[in-house]
């Protein structure tokens, strides 16, 4: 059985390696007490385990074996009794590998003091060629096993350097970037975190016919939903459906339901060692025939004290060894048989000689009699074509003595058009500085109009003036006139009055000094009579205005 110091061993030595800065293979003790202590911490140990490092041995420096075996007994042992499962190991194992990559990740690509060998540095060949085929696989590309190993051969060893050098130049060209971060996950996941299987699958609840989607990742120990891709629904679903984990068992068995009418597909059933009953639906029959493989694989790796992808390595390193033993004696036997063919394959070698001499003799003898037939054969076309080419530049010739001809005919009449066009050109000119001058008498003749049109306006605008001044002197002669017309009458009227009305006493005409100040009061009958009057001759002062009166502005009175 592996132990944790075991596994966690490889990571371990760069992390040394990182402390050996003189690079002599041992490390002071005072360095690796902190490191000690770090691990406790990680590992939860109550105790501490670093004062523990100062009584082991008597040196002041340890080698990585020393170190190695101190940290297995007094720190791992706390955690690790040599029969855990790996399922209860593996939150340790992923805590100390990611610390101890850490600390060692800058000795990754370049070693200036090499302390160990080429072979133990190295990568396995089946160890490449897996993890390359699953990187090719999650990047969407097919595998081509041939062209890897073609590849492969030409490289002595796969040290990690080599290694990322080898798939970015041959399988990371022309890649998008998250594609190779999502293909670097997968593998990480595979490889790492021991995933055997993650998608998407239905899970029935178990107190309603309902099926909620989930994504599941199947390790070897355990059924797991990650929690930190689960959203504020889901979450809730997934109280609903239950836990987040179920750990798996040998007695834990999976069955295939077959599909019936009306109800959900691709289902299958996980029966665990506690009797409870998980009812699962895959997303069709390709995926479910998959989680069917992989939960048996699961349940058969559940109990096991290697990692998964550990025993994976060993029987494929096995398997490996085997098929080279194979071609090893495949080989030995095909040498075996070659010297006892050897010899019946010279007798033959030597005929097929003299027979290969003979026929080269006359294939050379029938190859210069064909190239003296294609040399004349060229000649006799070489002359036809000079034939044709000098026919074709005596037909040239004779077309273009036609094109000059005709481009000196063309030219000719060109020229006589252009003198037409220009003697054209005269007469227009002439024309248009006789129209020109016309234009500027017409102007002058025009500007002598305005003036006298700009001066008859003039007048016409005084006798205007004058017109309205006289109309107003004859208007204003008719109002006098009018005026001391109805004098006259309301005189005329008042003595009327006076005659009918007989005196009986005699008033002085000039009023007293009290009555001075107020006017006498005039009868209603003079008023009405007076207005009459008044409307009367107004009416016919309209009417002569209208074209009654005479010419001359005299008024006719009554």
């Amino acid at each position: 059985m592996a132990t944790l110091g075991q596994l966690v061993a490889n990571s371990l030595w760069f992390a040394f390696d990182a402390l050996d800065h003189q690079k002599t293979g041992v490390v002071p003790k005072s360095q690796l007490k902190v490191l000690t202590q770090n691990v406790g911490v990680l590992l939860k140990v109550d105790r501490h385990v670093e004062n523990c490092i100062a009584e082991y041995l008597s040196s002041k420096q340890l080698n990585f074996e020393q170190y190695l075996y101190f940290l297995t007994h007094e720190v791992l042992a706390e955690v690790d009794d040599g029969s855990t499962p790996y399922g209860e190991l593996k939150k340790h194992h992923d805590t100390l590998e990611h610390t101890f990559w850490l600390l060692g990740r800058a000795t990754l690509l370049q070693r200036h003091f090499p302390v160990f060998s080429e072979d133990a540095v190295t990568l396995n060949i089946v160890e490449v060629r897996e993890v390359t085929r699953h990187l090719i696989t999650n990047l969407g590309r097919e595998w081509d096993i041939r062209d890897f190993n073609q590849l492969a051969t030409s490289i002595s060893c796969f040290t990690f350097p080599v290694f990322l050098t080898f798939l970015e130049g041959r399988y990371a060209q022309d890649t998008e970037s998250p594609a190779l971060e999502r293909g670097v996950s997968e593998v990480y996941k595979n490889f790492v975190e021991q995933v055997l299987k993650l998608g998407k699958v239905y899970q029935r609840v178990w107190w309603a016919p309902l099926w909620v989607k989930r994504e599941i990742e199947l390790r070897p120990w355990a059924l797991v939903a990650p929690s930190h891709k689960l959203k504020v629904r889901s979450a809730a679903l997934a109280k609903v459906v239950g836990r987040a984990q179920v750990y798996l068992t040998p007695s834990a068995t999976v069955h295939n339901i077959p599909d019936e009418p009306g109800a959900r597909l691709c289902r299958f059933s996980l029966c665990l060692e506690s009797n409870k009953l998980v009812q699962l639906a895959a997303t069709d029959h390709r995926n479910k025939s998959e989680w069917l493989r992989a939960l048996d694989a699961a349940i058969h790796h559940s109990r096991e004290t290697l990692p998964y992808q550990a025993i994976m390595s060993a029987a494929r390193k096995n398997e490996h060894a085997e098929e080279e033993a194979r071609e090893t004696a495949e080989r030995i036997r095909r040498d075996s048989q070659a010297d006892i063919i050897e010899n019946t394959q010279a007798e033959l070698m030597a005929e097929k000689v003299a027979r290969a001499q003979a026929e080269a003799a006359a294939r050379q003898e029938a190859a210069a009699r064909q190239e003296e037939e294609k040399r004349v054969l060229e000649l006799q076309t070489m002359r036809l074509q000079l034939e044709t080419l000098l026919e074709e530049e005596t037909q040239a010739k004779r077309d273009e003595e036609i094109v000059r001809n005709l481009q000196a005919r063309v030219l000719s009449e060109e020229w006589e058009r252009r003198e037409e066009l220009e003697r054209l050109q005269a007469e227009q000119k002439k024309m248009l500085e006789e129209e020109t001058k016309k234009r500027q008498a017409f102007e002058l003749q025009q500007e002598e109009k305005d003036s006298q049109l700009r001066e008859a306006e003039k007048r016409l605008r005084k006798l205007e003036s004058e017109r309205l001044r006289l109309d107003h002197e004859l208007r204003s002669a008719r109002e006098k006139i009018i005026m001391s017309e109805r004098g006259k009458e309301l005189l005329e009227a008042r003595m009327k009055v006076k005659e009918r009305t007989p005196p009986v006493r005699t008033y002085s005409l000039r009023p007293i000094r009290k009555e001075r100040g107020t006017a006498p009061a005039r009868s209603s009958s003079f008023n009405a009579h007076a207005a009459r009057l008044f409307k009367f001759r107004s009416k016919n002062e309209d009417t002569n205005d209208n074209g009654s009166g005479n010419s001359n502005g005299t008024v006719e009175s009554n």
